[in-house]
């Protein structure tokens, strides 16, 4: 039977690398398909003092963003700076190649390989100038050097394991609760079997701290001024925990997690030395996820389900593990059949999923220019903060910005010596339509403007609305009442 395993993980291994070159032709690589984008473009316009400084608002840390600047300098090709994201996939292959396949065999490797390409954000992952991608890759490499340590406790898996850590730390939140979670489970094990290399773990977490150190202060400010999101329900606990698979569909989320415990009881009937890091790649998972809860019902909702790709990587290492160990061959096509169709399924929805974002990033790029084309128009940002998703984008309008002292904590004068726009006071957008009835005058906006104009809306996608000012009738007249 395992020459078959082998034969069925080599498929699923080739399928892999096709989707790999997918990621890097992909119409997706050309079009911005997610709001926060548009953000990423503006910020590494940047100075890298202004970036740091602006990063203390956003709501992931800095160094996904300092390598996207250093690329920057590199090439402004936007297609290019799309492949940055889908490299930590090619890293991927690698080393289920060279490391997992030595380790678990062709069907983990390949397995594992295509599971992390096709099932629920994970495409969208690789192809958005976002931090998701990167910050999975480091959370899975400490994952993977936590069992190393767990396996051999050597010095080199603790320094491994300590560095790609603190990278996941400082790339993405999410990786910062991963890392936490981690250390956790590493303590406990250590404790309870390996207490000679308690010394070991300390000055790992010790390294850890000081190196984050820099960078608490802001998160400890980002955690008090940033605004709710991803409010918890009975649906988003659902498909959170079950987004190694799916992304909105609760039905086919509690089916997966279902599949998900089926396969495990089968694994740990056939209990062997790996059933130890396996028990913790589960509990790595489902604390990180629990975490969020806990912030999300004590502090703020922080729940981002794009965020859960960094520990749904370590669950389907587990799930390929397990996969690769089962004996019994019934069991194990059983097992395969089951995964398979969470597979297919998985693919329906990421192609569903794909096309949606593309579409709508597509209507937006072709309405935003439209608008940059025309040199006798207007187009006023009516949100503050708003404003850092749309001042990358150069052209003939005239773009104003509602008035402000600070964007994202950057003064305002400072964005003015980076970026050729106008400001305008909230209560003077009317007049300034009244005075420019000549031009085309659009609107950027979260959600409706909040605007005394008739307005026809051009684009609402990606979170944000594009209006056109209906400017029939709108000049003053001498019997205008705001003439006077």
């Amino acid at each position: 039977m395992e020459a078959n395993k082998n034969t069925i993980g080599q498929v699923f291994f080739a399928l892999s690398i096709l989707m790999l070159i997918y990621m890097l032709i992909s119409p997706l690589n050309q079009v911005l398909s997610n709001i926060s984008e548009f953000f990423t473009l503006t910020l590494i316009n940047f100075p890298m003092s202004d970036l740091l400084h602006i990063l203390g608002g956003e709501t992931n840390p800095p160094l996904y963003f300092l390598l996207l600047k250093a690329m920057s300098k590199l090439t402004s090709d936007f297609a290019i700076l799309k492949v940055f994201s889908a490299i930590p996939y090619a890293i991927i292959l690698i080393l289920s190649t060279l490391k997992l396949r030595r380790d678990y065999g062709w069907l983990t490797a390949g397995l594992f390989a295509f599971a992390l390409a096709v099932m629920s954000e994970f495409l969208i992952t690789y192809s958005l100038l976002r931090p998701y991608s990167w910050a999975m890759l480091f959370t899975l490499l400490a994952f993977i050097f936590f069992k190393d340590i767990i396996s051999t406790a050597d010095k080199k898996s603790f320094v491994l394991f300590t560095v790609f850590s603190i990278l996941a730390s400082y790339t993405h939140y999410y990786g910062l609760i991963a890392t936490i979670v981690l250390y956790l489970i590493l303590l406990f094990h250590i404790l309870t079997y390996d207490k000679d290399k308690i010394k070991y773990w300390g000055i790992s977490l010790v390294a850890t701290i000081v190196l984050y150190a820099p960078w608490i202060p802001t998160l400890i400010k980002l955690l008090g001024s940033m605004n709710p999101m991803g409010k918890l329900t009975s649906d988003s606990i659902v498909q959170s925990l079950a987004h190694f698979a799916y992304s909105g569909d609760t039905l086919l989320s509690v089916i997966t997690l279902i599949v998900f415990i089926a396969i495990l009881a089968v694994y740990l009937k056939e209990k062997d030395n790996d059933t130890q890091f396996v028990l913790y790649g589960t509990i790595a998972y489902f604390a990180t996820i629990a975490v969020v809860f806990l912030i999300s019902i004590i502090l703020k909702p922080i729940l981002l389900t794009t965020g859960l790709v960094l520990a749904s990587a370590i669950l389907w290492l587990i799930i390929s593990i397990m996969m690769g160990k089962i004996k019994s061959r019934r069991t194990f096509l059983i097992s395969l059949a089951l995964i398979c169709l969470v597979l297919i399924s998985g693919i329906g929805t990421m192609i569903a999923t794909s096309n949606d974002a593309y579409q709508s990033g597509l209507k937006q790029n072709e309405a935003l220019d439209e608008i940059l084309k025309d040199n006798n128009s207007i187009t006023i940002i009516t949100n503050p903060g708003l404003a850092m998703y749309y001042l990358d984008f150069d052209g003939a309008t005239d773009m104003y910005c509602v008035s402000q002292d600070y964007i994202y904590g950057e003064n305002i004068n400072r964005l003015h010596e980076i970026f050729d726009f106008k400001t305008v006071d909230k209560d003077n957008i009317t007049s300034l339509a009244r005075n420019n009835t000549g031009k085309n005058i659009y609107l950027i906006s979260w959600g409706n403007p909040d605007v005394d104009l008739n307005v026809t809306k051009v684009s609402n996608e990606l979170g944000t609305t594009i209006s056109k000012v209906n400017t029939t009738g709108l000049a003053y007249d001498e019997y205008d009442e705001y003439y006077y």
